[in-house]
């Protein structure tokens, strides 16, 4: 028995209903369902009858949620008075933030949030997309944000929250650059820049749609450095791209001689918040949950979010 499952119960009876305990709490509602019919098969008890249009508590559902009441009160007393005590401990979070395609979440993370909680400590891990997913799995960060694979760990819990498109980069000698929009057979012949290889959303997601056209992709050049890139595209040594949700120190990219054109079939991405539904999650991490959830209230959407009672 885990005490998320308690917290799950706790909300379903709370809210009447499973979709609703699940927004309340930021995780989709499959996993508030599952955690609580594990809970069921633990025990061997229907903790609610989901013939009720109220989802009305079991006789034995009863009798577990009045001791799991005073599991999770004693749970926030304690919380509370280790928060007043003097020796209150300082709390850690450890977050993963690709430092291109998810840069205007630094600010976010190191003014707002990190006023609200001055009793956390963040520290932030410039990795890109496959790498955040893998230290969730294996517990090296609690949580981060990526740009959403095709494709997401089904462990994984993702709060979807800005979308946008890539666009191209290219010098404005480019003679490409006097076209309003451009297509990939436009960029066939063209030299192409990536961050180091094999690491970005952005390698994958052009690579994939070359080769949905039977197309080869002329990658010549990988770099580390971001700065390099922009240095070569100014130069009309080739072109790169970019996210609209990149850090806007690339607002300055018209000075550099650069500009940047859409695709005349939109290549759209959704960025979002990331963390395991497995693991215990640390308080700090719920508060950041929390705060992220409700800075992007219009915006965030979790995954599978299928309707039960």
């Amino acid at each position: 028995m885990e005490l998320r499952q308690l917290e799950y119960m706790e909300a379903v009876y709370r809210f009447k209903n499973f979709t609703k305990a699940a927004q309340h709490l930021h995780v989709t509602q499959p996993t508030v369902t599952t955690a609580v019919k594990n809970l069921e098969k633990e025990l061997g008890v229907l903790i609610f009858d989901r013939a009720s249009a109220n989802l009305d508590l079991t006789p034995a559902g009863e009798e577990v949620f009045r001791h799991a009441g005073v599991i999770l009160e004693n749970v926030q007393k304690i919380y509370e008075r280790t928060a007043a005590s003097g020796g209150y401990q300082r709390q850690e979070l450890t977050l993963g933030i690709p430092p291109i395609s998810c840069a205007q979440m630094y600010p976010v993370v190191l003014g707002p949030f990190a006023k609200a909680e001055p009793n956390v400590d963040v520290t932030i891990r410039d990795i890109c997309n496959h790498e955040i997913i893998c230290q969730i799995q294996e517990g090296g960060i609690e949580a981060g944000f990526l740009i959403r694979p095709h494709q997401m760990p089904e462990e994984l819990e993702y709060w979807g929250m800005e979308e946008g498109s890539l666009r191209v980069l290219l010098s404005s000698q480019n003679p490409l650059s006097r076209k309003e929009s451009l297509t990939l057979e436009e960029l066939a012949n063209e030299t192409i820049f990536m961050y180091e290889k094999g690491s970005s959303y952005t390698e994958y997601r052009i690579r994939e749609e070359f080769e949905k056209r039977g197309m080869t992709v002329n990658f010549r050049h990988y770099f580390k450095n971001f700065s390099t890139i922009y240095d070569l595209v100014a130069q009309n040594y080739g072109i790169s791209f970019m996210l609209e949700t990149t850090s806007p120190v690339l607002s300055s990219m018209k000075e550099m001689g650069i500009v940047s054109r859409p695709f005349a079939e939109p290549m759209t991405y959704q960025m979002g918040m990331v963390w395991s539904r497995d693991r215990f999650l640390s308080q700090s991490c719920r508060a950041f949950l929390h705060f992220i959830c409700e800075w992007y209230p219009g915006n965030g959407t979790s995954v599978n979010n299928s309707s039960d009672k």
